[in-house]
Formats: structure tokens, sequence, C-alpha cells
């Protein structure tokens, strides 16, 4: 993508004066970890010794941050932390949305018209075809590319594409992703795998990784004493959810998938991190501009799915994540320079607790979703409404085919599909298209956020503490708080360790803080607003 700004820029004569700003940050370290809960932070806060323990004592930590729309995906989270604005806008509206066109889904990063790029990666694989174009905003990376002439470098590395793309943006230097041979990228944002990404592959191949035991971080005394293994899926590759894990046996029944699922998943992007920072010598940049580095650890989402978020995998997990980030700080202590780069760490959504585990003490319930979806179909045509109108349920939506209804039994049937809704135990609360258009209720708001004209027409939201899911693990999506409520840590020169707030305030008010910290315009989008904090940059 960089290659077409640039071509941008020659073509209609854009020159911008390009002045180093001793004051700006020579790199912008953005953090993004997968199914972080808020009170991750702090749960553990006395066990952490690394990065997470220098993100509490020296950074300036929002404790109510919280997302601004429903559900709550990893893409959606992604796109509004870079965007500064919601789904509504910036088109992410899930990780996959239905198209009663074609009766099928759109993958958020989906392109047909790029191709995969990596060592033995076949062009035309699935996995490859990925790019930004489903983004309707530019992100904040995007204004710094414009802003300096596209000199500044930006890269993004997670496990998950999405995670890597919606932090690149549109004009990024690259967007990096793991297969099963390496990290892979598109023909989005660049032709070949640059020297230093071909040379990290065979060095550090995925199955380097897998070797040893995934044991207990520190004393097994200091982990629950309410074990839940009897709610837990067991990680890919384990033939049970008993922790400690062979990582060599992981690896061998569950290949890259059972890497993903392990602390080797997050220790793997750290490597290439400080990798492309040595190598591309970000934060070094000889314009005087300002570079990105933008990581999304992934492998905290995949064990969090496998086995919640009181099981002794999650809390092990981020132990070690917090070590692995205090590896990351002092590499680019040692490259950048200490007092050279701001670090701010979010998260892309929370996750719920497992209902099997409450279910005694609370109303909650575990729900399957094929079955939940054939009582809600049940319902639906008691109330008159043609079994084959009603095409898709997904993303607590139902999408009917109107084609089948006469203009004056549209909206009968809409408010028949709503209502039939509402009979079902485990719903609360069912809105037509129309009313989340208009209704003052927050958790209308929160789908009016979420969504906007490719969603459905019946739109609902579970009783808090229920899902529909498999009885194992946990899951997320929900405008609750278990599932909205996020970190969000500014650290580095200029910021306050001493501030502390809680106030609440959006995800999206992140990027335009980071756009003012730079003197950079705002996403084309963004319904943010930057935040007060005490850095000197934002002054």
């Amino acid at each position: 993508m960089k290659r077409i700004f640039n071509s941008l820029v020659l073509v209609f004569g854009v020159f911008f004066s390009i002045t180093a700003h001793a004051q700006k940050p020579k790199l912008i370290v953005s953090i993004v970890v997968d199914q972080m809960r808020a009170d991750y932070l702090t749960r553990w806060a006395d066990l952490y010794e690394g990065g997470f323990k220098d993100l509490l004592i020296n950074g300036e930590v929002f404790y109510n941050a919280h997302y601004t729309y429903a559900p709550t995906y990893t893409g959606p989270g992604h796109a509004s932390i870079y965007t500064g604005t919601d789904p509504r806008y910036h088109g992410i509206i899930a990780n996959d949305w239905y198209q009663p066109e074609s009766q099928d889904f759109m993958y958020c990063v989906e392109d047909f018209d790029v191709f995969g790029v990596g060592e033995g990666l076949d062009p035309s694989a699935s996995q490859g075809k990925r790019s930004p174009k489903n983004i309707k905003s530019t992100t904040w990376t995007d204004e710094l590319e414009l802003a300096t002439d596209g000199a500044s470098k930006v890269f993004g590395f997670s496990l998950k594409d999405r995670g890597a793309i919606t932090a690149a943006g549109h004009f990024g230097d690259g967007a990096f992703w793991l297969d099963a041979s390496g990290f892979i990228t598109s023909t989005a944002y660049m032709e070949e795998l640059p020297v230093w990404m071909q040379r990290f592959n065979k060095k550090y191949s995925p199955d380097s990784y897998m070797k040893g035991s995934w044991d207990y971080a520190r004393d097994r005394s200091l982990y629950p004493s309410t074990y839940t293994n009897a709610y837990e899926r067991a990680p890919k590759g384990a033939v049970s959810a008993d922790f400690p894990y062979d990582l060599a046996s992981l690896y061998k029944a569950g290949g890259i998938e059972a890497l993903k699922a392990s602390p080797a998943g997050n220790q793997i992007l750290v490597d290439v991190a400080l990798t492309a920072v040595k190598s591309e010598k970000l934060g070094q940049n000889r314009a005087g501009v300002t570079d990105v580095l933008a990581i999304s650890f992934s492998s905290t989402d995949y064990i969090g799915h496998a086995t919640g978020i009181r099981s002794h995998e999650t809390m092990d997990m981020y132990l070690r994540l917090d070590a692995q980030l205090g590896e990351l700080f002092k590499g680019l202590d040692e490259m950048v320079g200490a007092d050279s780069y701001i670090v701010v760490l979010t998260a892309d959504h929370g996750a719920a607790q497992n209902p099997r585990l409450m279910e005694d003490v609370m109303p909650t319930a575990n729900w399957y979703p094929a079955d939940l979806e054939s009582e809600l179909r049940s319902l639906i045509a008691k109330e008159g409404v043609p079994s084959e109108a009603v095409l898709n349920f997904s993303n607590e939506q139902v999408h009917l085919d109107l084609k089948q209804l006469g203009d004056a039994e549209v909206d009968d049937w809409v408010e028949a599909t709503r209502d039939a809704l509402l009979k079902h135990p485990a719903i609360a609360e069912a809105w037509t298209m129309e009313e989340i258009r208009i209704s003052p209720d927050p958790f209308a708001v929160l789908r009016r956020n979420g969504t906007d004209k490719r969603g459905g027409q019946v739109y609902f939201s579970l009783h808090p503490g229920h899902l529909s899911y498999s009885n194992d693990g946990t899951t997320h999506g929900s405008g609750y708080t278990y599932d909205t409520h996020v970190p969000v840590v500014f650290m580095g020169n200029g910021f306050n360790p001493r501030s502390r707030h809680n106030e609440r305030i959006g995800i999206k008010d992140i990027a335009p803080t980071l756009c003012k910290i730079l003197d950079i315009a705002f996403p084309s989008a963004c319904t943010g607003n930057p935040l007060w904090v005490d850095a000197g940059w934002a002054d």
C-alpha cells in the first residue's frame, strides 16, 4: 500500500515539509492484547514483574475504558482502536457478516483481488487474500503516513491477519500474520517478503518454539484454588484441558493452531517485532519523523476461548506475557532509547465467565448455537413468518428475505420476528432495525454503533451471563461490561506515571489522542475525543 501512496504523491504533486520534531516520540508502540479484560491488569498486579509492572508503575492508566458498540469481536475492536470510531462508520461490523445477495459471509479483511506473499505459500490460498479494503475510514497510522509524505514506517504484526492489517492500515509498510511456514503478508503491501523476514522465518520456524513443556511459571499455590478444569475445553493439540502440557506433543497433534494457543505464540511476536525494529531501524528515522510498531498478541484469545477467564492456563499466559513484554521493552530501550518511544496498550474486547460456573448461584445459562437458533426459528414460525423468509442468524441479528414479503407485510413480519424472539427465556431484549435507529436505550445504541445498512432487520441481546456457545471455555460479543471493559495505558517520556483515571472513556478516544500527540489530522471517520493525558506532547 505504501507504494500506491507514493505514486499518488507524485501524480498529484502533494509535497509536505518534513521536519524533525524533537518533542515528538521517535516510535509509537501500539499493543493490543486479544481478549484482555480490564481486571487482568489488576487481578495479578502483585505477581507482575515485567512489562505489565512497568505499565502499572510508569504508565498513565485509564481504569474505565469501554467499547461503545456491540457485537464486540476482534475485527471491529482492532478497527475501532485505529480509526477512532465505531463499526457504524469504519465498516468492520463483525469478523464475518452475512450477505443476503449471495447468501454467504464476507470476512472482514477478505480481498480476492490480492494474493498471498510468503515462502512456499500458494499465492491464491485464502490465508493470503487479505487487505484493508473493507475499512472505510483512514486509521491514525494512515494519517501519520499522509502527514509525513510516506516517510514514517508503519508495521503491524499478529498471529491473526485482521489484527495486523487493521493496525498497518491502507498505507502501512507491512502487515504480517502467522502461517504454518512462518509470517506471511499479501500483495496489498508488497510483492515479496523483506529479506530480514525471509531470514527470520528460516531461523525462527514455528516448530522451533514448540519444545519442552508449558508448565507453571510460578509456584502452583499462587494460582486459583478453585480449579475450573471441568468447564474447560482442551487447547488445540491436547487430549484434555489438564495443565501443564508438553509443547512438542501439542504441535505434533495441533500444528500451527497449537502454537497460537500457547505462550510460544506471544514469544514469536516479540521476536519478530524486535527483528523488525533492528532491521528497519524503527525509531531512528532519518527524516526525523515518528515510526510505528503495532503488535496484536493473539494467544491470549485462543487460550481464553478454550479454558475460560479463571483457568490456570489463562493466568499463566498473562504471567508469561508480562515477562515477554518486559523483554520487548528492554529491547526497545537498547535499540531506540528509553525516552524515545511511547507505548499504548489496550485490548480488542473482554470475555465472559463460563455460565456453568455461575448457574448454581445466579440465573446464567449456556445455549448451544444450533439449538438456540432452532428454538428461535420455531417461535418465529408460530408468529406467522414463513421459515423460508428467515435467511440467517448471526452476530445477534436476524436477516429476513424481504423479497418474499409484500410491501404491506414487511413491517408486520419484522415486528412479529422481534416479538417471537422476546418469548425465548435466553433473550433479554430485541429490536427492529428502525427501533435501534431511534431508541435511547443504551443497549440499542450499542447496536446502532455496531452496524450499518448491511445489518439484519431484527437485533437481540441475551441476558447478562448467558452465552450462545459450547459448554466449555468462553466467548465474547455482547454489550455487557465483561465484554466492553478493557485496559488502556499510555507509557513513555512525557506521560505522568502518577496519573490514574477513573472517568469513563471510549476505546475510540485512543486514535485522536495519538493524533494530537503527533499533531496530525484525525482519522477520516473519527468520532472519538482526545483524552486529557498529562503528557507534555498533548498539551
